[in-house]
């Protein structure tokens, strides 16, 4: 059995001798640094009309092996078999239930879900996980209140936006200079959460 795994805004490097990358070839490994194994190959439709400006492309393979927590990366290649450097490998790692979608946090975010999908899936999977600790839940919600939603939004974004600046400071480069985030940024959150707290008894 084998698993399905999808590739998303890859964009290869630019090209000034006028030869299109052609193919893509998805590779697999048990670890970080190899040995590494092609399990597929991609054949790239259309191809580049000026290959200085390659499109980014996304891809998916039925290919990938069924175990979790292998590694993937990608290498282009032209109709003459040359070949791009390895784009940084990935690892394949469960995802755990959240309470809104990439394409959500993108559109609050203004950015571009396929150039930027695994971080914002990292940021929206770890307010999910903040809140389901707040609430003392053993199971993630099937069907979450729209405080929930709510809060898996705000603080996803807000997650986004911490991983841009150095630790405690926000603003900068602003016109009003740097400033410093509260110590414990989750405090808000948890007092938005606290009627369903409440309303379940839980302490």
């Amino acid at each position: 059995m084998s698993q399905v795994i999808t590739f998303l805004g890859y964009t290869p490097a630019p090209r000034y001798d006028g030869n299109p990358w052609t193919e893509i070839d998805v590779e697999e490994a048990a670890l970080e640094a190899g040995p590494w194994n092609v399990i597929d190959t991609i054949t790239i439709s259309p191809v580049d009309a000026d290959p200085e400006f390659p499109a980014s492309r996304s891809l998916t393979t039925e290919n990938a092996s069924d175990t979790l927590e292998l590694w993937y990366r990608l290498v282009f290649r032209d109709l003459s078999g040359d070949e791009e450097q390895p784009t940084l490998p990935v690892q394949n790692v469960a995802g755990r239930a959240a309470y809104v979608t990439v394409e959500e946090l993108a559109r609050a975010l203004k950015v571009n879900p396929s150039q930027r999908w695994q971080s914002l899936r990292r940021v929206i999977e770890a307010a999910a996980f903040e809140i389901d600790q707040e609430l003392d839940l053993v199971t993630p919600f099937t069907s979450p209140p729209a405080l929930v939603v709510h809060v898996n939004l705000q603080r996803a974004t807000e997650l986004w936006f911490l991983q841009e600046v150095p630790l405690g400071l926000a603003g900068l480069g602003s016109e009003f200079g740097s400033t410093h985030l509260a110590r414990n940024s989750w405090d808000k959150h948890a007092y938005t959460l606290a009627p369903l707290k409440q309303q379940w008894g839980l302490s």
